[in-house]
């Protein structure tokens, strides 16, 4: 399995809007850049894992990403994140990847050990086109989603994007593998997810 990592990245002008009642444009700005900083370095620490990509409009992201030697992709003007995300896709089965692994940026009590558990899993249903698919808490959202390329796989990121994923499997005839992994799951989107971070973040590596 050649398993390229997909991460769509706002610009960090139009980021974290939902807490504009505790932090400023600057300190969201600053926490999605330590957030992915953080993401980008787990990454590497997990057998199994190709290269990754960055789909983002934003200079400071790309260069981020490049320092981390992760391929840069322009996101489409308009497209949104199933744009992105749909064009990351493609430059990973473009350039040869089997699978990719697609996964927000933002997670702030992601660890090394989960995407392994998750990319085991991914690793031992490569026989039979598989989606593994791992929600937030609400199981509203998707916060990781393996999928085989080569796939007419329609996105549906944003409200119910979980139950459409899982349609979205049944309509290609993919067997789906939800997976419960509660670093994975965490989302860090209201004041009361900010909240319960800045409450736990240091019992977790930066």
């Amino acid at each position: 399995m050649n398993l390229w990592t997909i991460l769509p990245v706002k610009s960090l002008a139009r980021t974290k809007s939902r807490l504009a009642g505790v932090l400023s444009p600057e300190e969201r700005a600053e926490l999605t850049l330590h957030l992915l900083t953080r993401t980008l370095g787990l990454l590497p620490l997990v057998t199994g894992l190709g290269e990754t990509a960055v789909i983002t409009q934003d200079p400071l992201v790309t260069e981020t990403a490049a320092r981390f030697g992760c391929r840069t992709l322009a996101e489409p003007p308009g497209s949104g994140l199933n744009g992105a995300v749909t064009t990351g896709v493609a430059l990973a089965a473009q350039n040869g990847a089997s699978h990719c692994l697609i996964l927000p940026s933002d997670l702030p009590f992601l660890q090394a050990n989960e995407l392994a558990e998750l990319v085991g899993l991914g690793a031992t249903a490569v026989s039979k086109p598989t989606l593994m698919l791992c929600s937030d808490r609400q199981q509203q959202g998707t916060n990781g989603l393996i999928l085989p390329t080569g796939l007419e796989f329609r996105f549906g990121y944003g409200r119910n994007s979980f139950h459409h994923h899982q349609q979205e499997a049944t309509r290609l005839g993919l067997a789906c593998h939800l997976v419960d992994l509660p670093g994975l799951q965490f989302d860090l989107d209201t004041e009361a997810d900010f909240a319960l971070y800045a409450k736990n973040r240091c019992l977790t590596p930066c």
